[in-house]
């Protein structure tokens, strides 16, 4: 037959399993918040830097022309990438999206040379397009230059919109995260509290009576903070596989903003919470 003491360690330890449980699965949900906060800037670059800059030149465009073009938009630190097609190369894909050869038909190539751009997410506005093309007015090799500008104008005012929310979910979800594991400590200190009132009554201080309920539950918390990032990171890697286009793990100080963050909270609110609430029921009154 089992014991008293035998029941109140099973007791004791179903308590701290469920406040571990309880925990993990708030740090893992305030751990994906944390992470689309942080990778939310990179998703908002991808979009943006798949939209194109097309520069077309004139037919009467020389080669020594083209290659000072060229050169000018290497130099240009905006500019993430740029991509120099031929109107031959053009006139191919362009038969092989309608299905029909038109120049055999039309008897010449009516496409002109285009030199492709993509900027850099953060300059992807209106404002600086506008203000890189105006850069270009003096090569006079360009016919035309053109960006699809509704599209630009509709993916700034909604990442806008989308940032603003994150930031407002992100702040609301940490206060409920701090409020659900402080509830869960208070929850199992409670249940501990005779244990508290026998340590008082046989004279133990305070500090003495403090230490073990602090360090046990910042364990806990500590535990349950890497957990909860390594099932994080696993269905991350998960995502990833199946989006080849974006590479959640490309930069480094993300991912250790993301650890340390979620650690520190794990064990700063579980000193936090346990200090405080042993100290509530060590100010209470010794019945003897």
């Amino acid at each position: 037959m089992f014991s008293k003491s035998d029941y109140q360690k099973g007791k004791e330890t179903s308590n701290l399993i469920s406040l571990f449980v309880i925990n993990t699965l708030v740090l893992f949900l305030l751990s994906i918040t944390v992470f689309v906060y942080i990778q939310s800037s990179s998703i908002e670059n991808y979009f943006k830097e798949n939209i194109l800059v097309s520069i077309y030149l004139k037919n009467s465009s020389s080669d020594s022309e083209r290659k000072q073009l060229t050169k000018f938009l290497k130099l240009n630190e905006d500019i993430k990438e740029s991509d120099f097609i031929t109107k031959e190369i053009a006139a191919e894909s362009f038969t092989k999206e309608i299905g029909e050869e038109f120049v055999d038909f039309l008897g010449y190539n009516p496409l002109l040379d285009i030199i492709t751009v993509k900027l850099f997410g953060d300059k992807i506005d209106v404002y600086n397009i506008e203000e890189f093309i105006d850069s270009l007015n003096n090569f006079v090799i360009i016919e035309e230059i053109v960006y699809d500008k509704p599209l630009v104008e509709t993916l700034v005012k909604n990442f806008e919109r989308i940032g603003l929310w994150i930031i407002i979910v992100s702040i609301l979800f940490f206060v409920i995260s701090f409020s659900l594991i402080n509830n869960s400590i208070k929850i199992s200190i409670n249940s501990k509290r005779n244990t508290i009132r026998t340590m008082q009554l046989v004279g133990a201080t305070k500090k003495f009576i403090r230490r073990p309920f602090i360090l046990n539950y910042m364990k806990i918390g500590l535990f349950s903070s890497m957990l909860s990032i390594i099932v994080l990171f696993i269905l991350i890697y998960q995502f990833s596989t199946q989006l080849n286009e974006i590479n959640f793990f490309s930069n480094i100080n993300d991912i250790l903003i993301l650890i340390l963050f979620v650690v520190s909270f794990g064990i700063l609110t579980s000193f936090v919470s346990s200090y405080f609430i042993t100290q509530k029921y060590l100010k209470l009154k010794i019945t003897r």
